[in-house]
């Protein structure tokens, strides 16, 4: 067979439904040139497969997320369920706002999710119409000039441009999804900063924290640019571009903490150290040309940056700078008139600059997640204390240090062990605390990883009284509450009421063990007081009564 026919047979075997010539091809000549290794590389990325995240309109300030990242296994977005050592998410939150208390129509800070500006029309006190703040990372306004795949790059390891679907082309369940944002111009007209190349005014951040540690994640940005233009009452011709008068603006990031390399991306995406910036003179909408509409929306700054770190967390200074091309100051006072002129009223609309924000990995780049499954025992042997526990997957863990209390709040360290470090199969572990000479031990497992992260296992009780007794503990707790039975064999009926006397938890509970606990978990419970009672079964006696305190 020849070369002509190996190709032929490749496109007839292996050519996706959905995917472009242009991506498929791109792909077949990695694939020539790499082999089927190269070919099969895998990422985890954002989706906007249904069910990922619900998403919603603004504008808001509330975190986005959880997030599940999902993972594209052939590079062509093709998304599968990720689970075990690939489970990854993501959920994005701002901070360190430096507008505040904005006196608009509904919205209050300088940066938010899901917004976009107003036209110029209606006499109402101005603020942003709504907008989505999770889409296709091309879902942009200015259309056909949205980014466009070949401005982003899925992981270090691809060719520059490819792994990843903006969604200009095609979306659905192959498009790769984003977090989207508004940065409000509006502050700086009303505070009269002049709009040139030279202001650059500091926003806020952005916090995209990881559910693990992940080496050199892709970082997407889309859409950094906006601006706004008005038809002004002087006006004779509204279809000449000429007779406009426009102002130009763009959001800028920077990296706290790390640097960054830019992988792809048009070219007013520029990055430089822990910079991203729009290299646009007069910074607009779209990513791409618009040749053919009345305005070239080109100036946005779209692309990909690989993170140079080990990080769960990124954080990213949001910065608002003008443009030496704006004819006026972010926003113009709307007068009667035609095109975007307002009709019967005034009002200033109200501008900004909607972006989007994205990331991806390579699966080989994942730092393991800690070990599951652990569940500490704890048992009186004489007057020693048998403590086992078992996991049954470990990843990245390095030790585990065993805690001991007497009171079930205050641990102290009673020693070490150390952990298998990579497992997928169960792993079990003892360790004999000796000697006993109070009357109740507590104990928990502090799981150390590698990288220094650590968790808690559960609270294991031993006692050497045969007093019958109920015990809530911890009190106040966070997400869970344990009752200890010690020497109360029998079908018990146990209830949690508000403080209006009304029952929102009920659990029957048969203990046939000396000691023996049953957990109450928090779910949907509000923050507050409770009280905790215990029944008989039999004879509906109270057994049991505390005031439970959850924070």
């Amino acid at each position: 067979m020849g070369e002509p026919d190996l190709i032929n047979f490749l496109i007839i075997i292996i050519k996706p439904k959905k995917m472009s010539n242009k991506k498929f091809y791109t792909t077949l000549a990695l694939f020539l040139c790499l082999g089927l290794a190269g070919f099969a590389q895998q990422t985890i990325e954002v989706p906007t497969t249904s069910g990922s995240y619900a998403g919603g309109v603004g504008p808001s300030v509330a975190p986005v997320g959880p997030i599940a990242l999902m993972r594209d296994n052939s590079n062509n977005n093709n998304f599968t369920a990720a689970s075990g050592a690939s489970l990854t998410n993501i959920t994005m939150s701002l901070a360190n706002q430096q507008y505040t208390g904005l006196p608009y129509s509904n919205i209050s800070t300088g940066l938010v999710f899901g917004a976009q500006p107003t036209t110029a029309s209606g006499s109402t006190i101005q603020g942003v119409d709504p907008g989505n703040f999770f889409d296709n990372l091309g879902s942009f306004a200015v259309s056909p000039g949205g980014p466009t795949d070949n401005m982003f790059t899925a992981a270090s390891t691809f060719a520059g441009g490819t792994g990843i679907v903006s969604g200009a082309t095609f979306g659905g369940a192959e498009a790769n999804g984003a977090v989207f944002l508004f940065t409000a111009a509006q502050p700086q007209y009303a505070a009269g900063s002049v709009n040139n190349t030279a202001t650059r005014f500091y926003y806020g951040d952005v916090v995209i924290n990881f559910n693990r540690n992940i080496r050199n994640p892709i970082l997407h940005v889309a859409g950094l640019g906006g601006s706004y233009r008005y038809f002004p009452i002087t006006g004779t011709d509204i279809n000449n571009p000429a007779q406009w008068l426009s102002t130009y603006f763009s959001t800028e990031l920077e990296i706290v903490g790390f640097t960054g390399a830019k992988l792809s991306g048009n070219s007013d995406f520029l990055v430089s150290g822990n910079a991203i910036t729009n290299g646009a003179a007069a910074p607009s909408g779209a990513s791409v040309a618009t040749v053919g509409t009345l305005f070239n929306e080109i100036g946005a700054a779209s692309g990909s940056v690989r993170i140079n770190a080990i990080t769960n967390t990124l954080r990213l200074r949001v910065y608002l700078r003008g443009s030496n091309a704006s004819q006026f100051a972010w926003s113009a006072i709307g007068a009667p008139g035609v095109g975007q002129q307002v009709f019967g009223g005034t009002r200033n609309p109200f501008p900004g600059d909607i972006w989007s924000v994205s990331v991806s990995a390579a699966l080989d780049e994942l730092i393991p997640l800690a070990a599951t499954g652990v569940n500490l025992t704890a048992a009186l042997n004489g007057n020693d204390v048998q403590l086992k526990w078992k996991t049954e997957t470990e990843a990245n863990t390095s030790y585990f240090e065993i805690e001991r209390s007497t009171d079930g709040r205050n641990f102290t360290s009673i020693g070490n062990k150390n952990a298998a470090g990579y497992s997928t199969t169960t792993v079990n572990y003892d360790m004999v605390d000796a000697n006993m000479n109070v009357s109740a031990y507590y104990y928990r497992l502090k799981l150390v990883d590698i990288d220094g992260r650590f968790t808690y296992s559960n609270i294991a009780t031993v006692r050497k009284s045969n007093v019958k007794s109920v015990k809530l503990f911890p009190n106040p707790a966070s997400s869970q509450v344990n009752l200890e039975f010690s020497n109360t064999k029998g079908n018990y009926v146990v209830g949690v009421y508000n403080q209006a006397g009304q029952e929102v938890f009920t659990q029957k509970a048969t203990i046939t063990y000396g000691v023996q606990y049953i957990t109450i978990n928090r779910n949907a419970l509000a923050s507050g007081s409770y009280i905790v009672r215990v029944r008989n079964a039999e004879n509906s006696e109270v057994v049991f009564a505390e005031k439970m305190i959850l924070q």
